[in-house]
């Protein structure tokens, strides 16, 4: 994910260096020379000048004086209630200044893909839930295509609903997996959990 990448190196700088550094920059680092991988050289620009257009907007506004409590981290958290060990990576996460809220979570997607969002919110929740506590203050979705923004008060979906949607995830990643008949159950519950390929 170049955006991924760009903004790990954007977030990675202290406010007052960041106020200084065009992302576009940082993103012609980590973006390919060639349009080798698109259909065609014009579709190569017009998706390189949309996510760096979208980029630049979100960034000249998102956070400015804050430096990141995650940054493209990649976390586990047991969740005993479905007998699994949640992992996620968080792109951007950013302290809450509200009571019994635990942080603002921040996600880049080229696509905003509704189904994928709404998986990502549940697990979002269980994740706060059970690494802090309490809910997340927001979750926030962007698209860098379409320029959208998605944005859930944690404290809107409950903790219930967050892990009956996990719970059949993880049953329907399940199924996939033995259906591709590539790793077996009891394998896949050793290394990490079910939860571990969800997103």
């Amino acid at each position: 994910m170049l955006w991924g990448h760009t903004l790990n190196d954007f977030y990675s700088l202290l406010p007052e260096v960041r106020r200084e550094t065009p992302i576009q920059f940082l993103l012609e680092r980590r973006w390919p020379p060639r349009g080798d991988a698109f259909p065609s050289l014009l579709q190569y620009w017009d998706i390189k000048t949309s996510v760096a257009d979208e980029l630049m907007r979100i960034v000249s506004s998102n956070h400015l004086q804050e430096i990141p409590v995650m940054l493209y981290e990649q976390w586990h958290v047991p969740v005993p209630a479905l007998n699994l060990e949640l992992s996620m990576i968080t792109q951007l996460a950013w302290n809450s200044s509200k009571s019994g809220r635990s942080v603002n979570i921040q996600k880049f997607m080229v696509n905003g893909n509704e189904d994928i969002i709404t998986g990502f919110m549940h697990m979002a929740n269980v994740f706060c839930h059970h690494a802090y506590g309490e809910p997340a203050e927001t979750v926030e979705v962007f698209s860098l295509l379409d320029g959208r923004k998605y944005c859930f008060a944690g404290e809107a979906i409950s903790l219930m609903e967050s892990l009956d949607y996990v719970r059949l995830l993880s049953v329907f990643l399940e199924r996939e997996v033995l259906a591709d008949g590539s790793l077996s159950c009891s394998d896949r519950r050793n290394e990490r959990g079910e939860a571990n390929y969800l997103l």
